[in-house]
């Protein structure tokens, strides 16, 4: 049983997630598991969950969704993201349409730049706010919710 719980800790960690920048996908209180390995053998992908240190707070980290990958053009508009000029196909967000004022903003990401937005759009400080992540700043995918 032991050595269960050292492999464990050694490749996941289990976090219990804070605010509600995640919803309808994850509320407060919800336990999830961060693969520690996981962008060791694999990049991250759009879509994937994951452990975010903020750029603007270094010791805080946030649970945000993978957006845009590296060298794409991003746009959010009207409440949603467009990857050169597609709109993104995002059933597990919460989209309401953007506040009044709200103007489409585009950013371009550099080699090792994702952009990372919380599922409940209107309620999260993401990439829209402090800019692109660095690769680094990406610590892990959730695995899974099941604690």
């Amino acid at each position: 049983m032991w050595l269960l719980r050292w492999v464990e800790r050694l490749t996941a960690v289990a976090l219990t997630v804070e605010g509600h920048s995640m919803e309808p996908t994850y509320h407060q209180g919800n336990r999830v598991w961060m693969s520690r390995l996981a962008y060791w053998w694999r990049t991250p992908r759009r879509g994937d969950v994951v452990v975010v240190r903020v750029p603007v707070h270094p010791h805080r980290l946030e649970l945000k969704r993978i957006i845009g990958l590296p060298q794409e053009t991003i746009t959010w508009v009207g409440g949603q993201f467009q990857i050169q000029q597609q709109l993104l196909s995002e059933p597990y967000a919460n989209i309401r349409p953007s506040p009044p004022g709200d103007e489409p903003h585009t950013m371009q990401l550099g080699q090792e730049q994702y952009l990372v937005a919380g599922d409940n759009r209107l309620h999260s400080d993401d990439s829209r706010l402090y800019g692109p992540v660095q690769r680094s700043a990406l610590l892990g995918p959730i695995l899974k919710d099941t604690l």
